[in-house]
Order: structure tokens, then sequence, then C-alpha cells
């Protein structure tokens, strides 16, 4: 059979239920080669990643809402290719759903994976989700079939030619997983690096007129575009609004960290608090703003380079507790720690690691405060030397 490799512009058209007829014939042939059939279950994780958000994640309920989709839409269009081939689907999706979605979990709007943590998402306005290959090149399109972004390795650049006004303006979602580093390049020029673990919501372009708005949960630093003063640019977090007209800073605002910041490394911004809507915040070069539930404001003098070291894949920490360092750990290394060794929780180390392994890194540790740990695959315990 020609042309026998599954892509993925057949397989989002199945998720959404926009093949015809003919195409999913050949969809059918082409489910004959096995890896194939592989590519697709990836895919089917991929489309659930954004559908499950807020709740905790049940397989066989997620396997049961996929089917259902498929057979109502089977249903209004008497496409033979769903009445010929549940058994297939069932196959599919239960080794799929069964064998490999129960070990994803979700927390707190954010979506943390082992198996399939190493791939980056993206979800379009059209609600079709992208698993991102950093090996490969990539258009991206709208709803219309209009080019709005080109994907290379770990970047991502949006059109920002003088004929983005002919396109249609659609919100984009990226998700990067633990272990993993994206770039972004905004239809104004303006360059996100987003950290692990954190997600971005922006528009595919701009309007001149009108400030810039982007949604972040996690980490990020920002280099901005400088525009005139009607395009400020702002990034919305849970906790506070960040609001610059052409900069470069860094955010840090995971849902499950006690403290959020903003770093300045040059520029000006200022910062609203959720807490606190009337104090306006205002940074200078070196600066950090801190929020807390209990001090949702506070401005301190920092070493920049010790918040941004995570953008050359170096991890520092200075003074920090134990605890907060494990959230740290989990994320640049794609692992999940579990600490029997409560003493440990409130003790503070200083260091920083470059190419070393969460093996050296622990190691490191416990020549300072003693204890013993075992890791087995992404999954590390920590454990009291007497236990």
């Amino acid at each position: 059979m020609k042309n026998s490799q599954l892509n993925n512009i057949e397989i989002s058209k199945f998720l959404n239920n926009t093949l015809s007829p003919n195409e999913l014939n050949l969809f059918k042939e082409k489910l004959e080669v096995s890896d194939n059939v592989a590519l697709l279950k990836k895919f089917i994780i991929v489309n659930h990643l954004f559908e499950v958000e807020n709740v905790h994640f049940d397989s066989d309920a997620a396997f049961e809402k996929f089917l259902a989709k498929k057979i109502a839409y089977n249903s209004s269009t008497e496409n033979s290719f769903f009445k010929t081939n549940k058994s297939y689907l069932y196959a599919a999706a239960i080794a799929l759903f069964v064998l490999g979605l129960s070990i994803l979990i979700y927390t707190n709007n954010a979506i943390y994976t082992t198996e399939v943590s190493d791939q980056v998402v993206l979800k379009l306005g059209s609600g079709e989700t992208k698993a991102i290959d950093e090996t490969e090149s990539n258009k991206i399109f709208n709803k219309k079939g209009e080019v709005v972004a080109v994907q290379k390795g770990n970047s991502i650049l949006y059109n920002y030619s003088v004929n983005k006004e002919l396109l249609a303006v659609e919100i984009n979602e990226i998700y990067v997983p633990y272990g993993k580093r994206m770039e972004v390049v905004l239809s104004d020029g303006t360059r996100v690096y987003l950290n692990s673990g954190s997600k971005l919501i922006y528009p595919t372009f701009f309007n001149k007129d009108k400030k810039r708005i982007v949604e972040l949960k996690g980490e990020a630093y920002f280099n901005v575009a400088k525009k005139d003063s009607n395009n400020r640019f702002v990034v919305n977090t849970k906790n506070f609004e960040t609001t610059v007209l052409g900069t470069e800073f860094n955010i840090s605002s995971y849902d499950n960290d006690v403290s959020n910041d903003v770093v300045l490394v040059e520029g000006a911004v200022s910062i609203s608090s959720s807490a606190d809507g009337d104090t306006e915040f205002f940074l200078a070069p070196g600066e950090q703003f801190n929020y807390t539930t209990n001090a949702p404001g506070s401005v301190v003098s920092v070493d920049v380079q010790s918040h941004i070291a995570w953008l050359d894949g170096v991890l520092v920490f200075e003074n920090e507790s134990f605890d907060v360092i494990v959230k740290k750990l989990e994320r640049f290394y794609n692992v999940s720690i579990e600490n029997n060794y409560d003493t440990l929780l409130n003790e503070k180390f200083t260091g920083q690691f470059d190419l070393e392994s969460i093996e050296d890194v622990l190691t490191t540790f416990k020549n300072t405060m003693p204890f013993k740990f075992e890791i087995n695959n992404q999954k590390v315990v920590i454990n009291p030397l007497n236990s």
C-alpha cells in the first residue's frame, strides 16, 4: 500500500470527526500497520489531556467518553467504518486506556505524566491537540487552514508578518511536561521560554491597538518586544498580574508552590496582586516581587542569575528548604519523590547542579544530612537511615 504511514493530519481529522468517507477507508487500511496503531494510541492520549483537567483521572471513564463520542458520530453520519470496526476500537482503546492512561495523574489544573511526559502538547483554537516532536519541523494551522506558526525542534515561531491581519485570531495553549523546556516566539516577536510543568495560553496574534495579554501557569522567562503605550504586555497568573512595555523578566507561578514571584532582569514592570487590587508594585532591575498567602506583596533585591539559571539547564538552590527543593527536582528530572523522612523537610540547602543525575544530586544532599534513597524508573523513595 502506497503511503502507508499514518500522518498527524489524518489522526487529528479522525479525532475531530472530519475525515471524508474515502479518507476513512484509507485510514482503516493504514490501521493494519502496527506502527500506525501505536501512533494513534499516543494521539488519543494527547487528545484527552485537556479534557480531564480539574478531576482525578479515571481510565475506564475516559475510554467510555472516547468511544461514546465516536458512536455518536457514527449515528449521525451512518459511517460504516465505526459500524464494522467497533471491535478494533475496543481493542485499541482498551489497550491504551486500561494499560496506558492509568499512569496519568491530574492535579491542580496541571498535567503530570510519566510515560507520555516526554512530549510537549499544543492545543489549537479548533480544540485539536498536537504532540510536539522536538526532532521534527512542522507547520501549525488555524481552523481556516492558514499557517499561523512554524515549529522547529523545541521552538515555535508565530507569524508576525505584515499580512497577519488576514488571519483569524485564535487562542492557543501549550503545555510543557516535567523534564522539558520550550521556547515560544509570539506574533509580536516576544520570546517566551517555558520551564518544566508550565502552561501558556496566548492568541495566535495580537491586535496592534490593544493590550497583549497572555496567561501563565508555571514558570517562564519573557523577553518582551517593545511597542507603543497602547500595546502594553500583560501576563496573568493565579495570584497577580504583571504589566510591561518592553523588558526581560522571569515569573514563577506554580499552583503547588508556597510562594510565587517575579524577578526583573531589565526594564520595568508593574504588578497588581489579586489579594489587594488597590496596591501596585513597581520593580527595578535586580528586584523580586514575592507573593505568599500570608504576605501577598513584597519587593526585595535578589541575585538575578540564580533565578534564571534554569534557562541554561542549571539548578540553583540558595538556602532553600528540602520540601521546596523536592518540587524543583521533580520538575527538572521528571520524577516523583516520596519523602518518608520528615526531619528533612525543614532542612535548608545551598548548591548548584548542572549535568548531574538525580542520583548525584541526592547523594550530595545525603552527605550533609544522612538518609537513604532508592530509584526505580521515575520513582524516588527517601527513608531514614535506620528504617
